[in-house]
């Protein structure tokens, strides 16, 4: 895929953030479901904004042509906006809690950490990985809902946009947990450096 679908902007803040100590939601198990909660508020709060300005123009002025209707109009652009994101964040589907619970207890087996929730988007939709580990220099996601083949390899070609002219990682995606399991042990003695880092920050400024 040539198309470069990383963000530049939220790549940047991932990075500032991580410089700055703070912790990044994304790559947290129930990262998309906050995210959709948070839009529905943005969602409901924007909408009774508007409709406050609307009702307040009508009452006072008798007619919606005021000036005011300019401040419903703004206001209606991140409306639209939250509502594509939470069109687009619907359909994510995490993993269950007991597959998490599973996955965690081979987290800590293995001694690193795994990242969940990752969504890629770009102008033809969505793609998701419920989970993903990153470690030397390998790209290993689990994709229990995607059963195709041909899905699998769609998304391996997207999350090859993480590349770089100096990182060119080895991807396997899969929604068999035993082969899942069996390419994360062979990760057990890797450690996890700055090219994988920078492979990580790449693939969480793809998506919301």
């Amino acid at each position: 895929m040539s198309r470069d679908i990383i963000d530049k902007s939220t790549y940047k803040e991932i990075v500032r953030d991580k410089k700055a100590g703070k912790s990044y939601s994304k790559g947290e198990y129930g990262h998309s479901k906050y995210y959709r909660n948070i839009r529905i508020v943005y969602i409901i709060v924007l909408l009774m904004l508007i409709l406050m300005d609307v009702i307040i123009s009508q009452i006072v002025f008798h007619t919606r042509k005021t000036p005011f209707i300019i401040i419903a109009c703004i206001l209606a652009i991140p409306f639209a906006r939250n509502i594509i994101d939470l069109i687009m964040s619907i359909k994510a589907t995490p993993l269950s809690k007991d597959e998490y619970d599973k996955i965690y207890d081979l987290s800590r087996d293995l001694g690193f950490r795994f990242y969940y929730d990752i969504s890629i988007t770009d102008e033809d939709g969505m793609v998701y990985i419920p989970c993903v580990s990153i470690r030397g220099n390998n790209i290993i996601a689990y994709t229990p809902d995607i059963k195709s083949a041909r899905d699998r390899e769609r998304l391996k070609k997207y999350i090859m946009n993480v590349s770089t002219e100096d990182i060119s990682p080895r991807i396997v995606v899969t929604d068999k947990y035993t082969t899942f399991e069996k390419e994360v042990n062979k990760l057990r003695d890797s450690a996890m450096d700055r090219s994988d880092s920078i492979l990580l920050d790449r693939l969480l400024s793809m998506g919301f």
